[in-house]
C-alpha cells in the first residue's frame, strides 16, 4: 500500500453549474487587476473626455430653444470631417443648423462615435496592452494553469473566463460611459419625442462594445498564450497596432499622391491628409485600429451611404476565430504535454 499517492483522483467537492465556472476565473482575474492604482488611475483619467462628451449632449438638450445646438452644428460645418460624415451619413449639415432638434439622432450618434472612435479605442489599445500579456503567459510560466484545470474546468472554460476579464474592463471604459451619457441626455432633454428619435442608440453602443471587445480580446489572449514572457506578448500586442497604422497611412497617402500626379493637380496638404471619417478601401484591413473604426462608423449610422463591403465584418470574424482558436490550442498542447 503506497504512502503517497501522488496520481490525479477524481473531484469530490461541490460542483457549481458548468455555466458559472467561468465566472470564478474571471472574479479572481478581476480582483487581481482592480487591485493595482495604474488602472484606477487610467480609467479616472479616461472619464475626462466621457465627461466633456457628456457635456455636448447636456449643452445640446439644455439649449434647444436658445442658439445652442446651432452654434455646435455650425462649427461642425466648419470642420471638413464632420461635412464629410454627415454627408455620409445622408444628413444636410444646413438643414440640422436651422432644426436641430429633427436631428438629436445624428448629433448624439456622432458625439458618441467620437467618443468610442479615439478616445477609448486609444485607452482599450493602452490598458489590454498592460493586462492582456500577463493573463495567460503567466499561468504557463508559473504552471498555475494546473490549479485551474485540475478542477472540473475545461480548457475553453479557462480560455473564456480570461476573455471576461478583459470583456469586463473594456465594457467600463467603453459601453458604460456611453449608456450613462445616453440616460443623462434622456433626463436632461424637453423635449418628449427625445427618446422615440434615439431608442436605438443604446443597442448601437453595445453593438459597437461589442465589435470593439471580440477581436481584440481574442488576439490579446493568443498573443498572450505564445510566450511564457509577457513582455514579448506585449511587445507584440503594441506592435501590431503601430505597424498596421503606418502601413495604412503609408499605402493611403502614396495612392492619394499618385492619383493627384495623374491628374497633375497640385497637392494639397489639407486634402491628402488621412481622414479616419474616409469612405471603406481596401488598405484598412492592414490596420485593425482603420478596421474596428468603421465598423464602428457603420453601426452608429454614420456610413449609410457607403457602398456596402462584407470585407471588414469577414475580417474581423476571422481574426475572433482564429485568435480564440489558436489560445485553446495552445493551453490544450500544454496540458497533453
Amino acid at each position: 500500500m503506497p504512502l503517497l499517492d501522488i496520481g490525479y483522483r477524481k473531484w469530490e467537492g461541490e460542483k457549481t453549474p458548468r455555466s458559472t465556472r467561468s465566472l470564478a476565473l474571471a472574479s479572481t482575474g478581476i480582483h487581481l487587476v482592480w487591485k493595482g492604482t495604474w488602472l484606477k488611475r487610467v480609467l479616472m483619467f479616461m472619464a475626462i473626455p466621457a465627461l466633456i462628451a457628456g457635456i455636448f449632449v447636456a449643452t445640446f438638450e439644455q439649449t434647444l430653444d436658445r442658439d445652442g445646438p446651432r452654434a455646435l452644428l455650425s462649427i461642425l460645418a466648419r470642420n471638413p470631417q464632420s461635412r464629410n460624415i454627415a454627408q455620409r451619413a445622408g444628413v444636410d449639415i444646413n438643414a440640422a443648423i436651422e432644426s436641430p432638434e429633427s436631428y438629436r439622432h445624428f448629433t448624439w450618434s456622432y458625439i458618441l462615435f467620437n467618443l468610442s472612435r479615439y478616445p477609448q479605442a486609444l485607452g482599450m489599445i493602452v490598458v489590454l496592452g498592460l493586462v492582456a500579456p500577463r493573463l495567460i503567459s503567466y499561468d504557463l510560466r508559473s504552471r498555475g494553469y494546473l490549479l485551474y484545470l485540475s478542477r472540473p474546468l475545461t480548457p475553453a472554460e479557462y480560455i473564456f473566463g480570461k476573455a471576461l476579464v478583459l470583456y469586463f474592463l473594456l465594457f467600463v471604459m467603453s459601453a458604460l460611459p456611453a449608456l450613462l451619457i445616453y440616460v443623462a441626455g434622456l433626463f436632461l432633454s424637453t423635449d418628449s419625442t427625445a427618446i422615440a428619435q434615439t431608442w436605438d442608440i443604446p443597442f448601437r453602443i453595445l453593438l459597437a462594445s461589442l465589435v470593439l471587445m471580440v477581436p481584440t480580446t481574442a488576439v490579446a489572449l493568443a498573443f498572450s498564450s505564445m510566450t511564457q514572457e509577457s513582455r514579448y506578448a506585449g511587445f507584440a500586442w503594441f506592435s501590431m497596432w503601430v505597424v498596421g497604422s503606418v502601413t495604412y497611412f503609408t499605402l493611403w497617402t502614396a495612392t492619394q499622391l499618385r492619383e493627384q500626379l495623374q491628374n497633375q493637380s497640385q497637392y494639397q496638404g489639407r486634402g491628402a491628409r488621412i481622414e479616419a471619417m474616409a469612405p471603406w478601401n481596401s488598405f484598412k484591413l492592414f490596420s485593425p485600429y482603420e478596421t474596428l473604426g468603421y465598423l464602428q462608423q457603420q453601426i452608429f449610422g454614420l456610413a449609410v451611404k457607403d457602398p456596402w463591403t462584407w470585407a471588414p465584418w469577414i475580417a474581423v470574424a476571422i481574426v475572433s476565430v482564429a485568435g480564440y482558436g489558436f489560445a485553446y490550442w495552445k493551453v490544450s498542447r500544454v496540458l497533453k504535454a
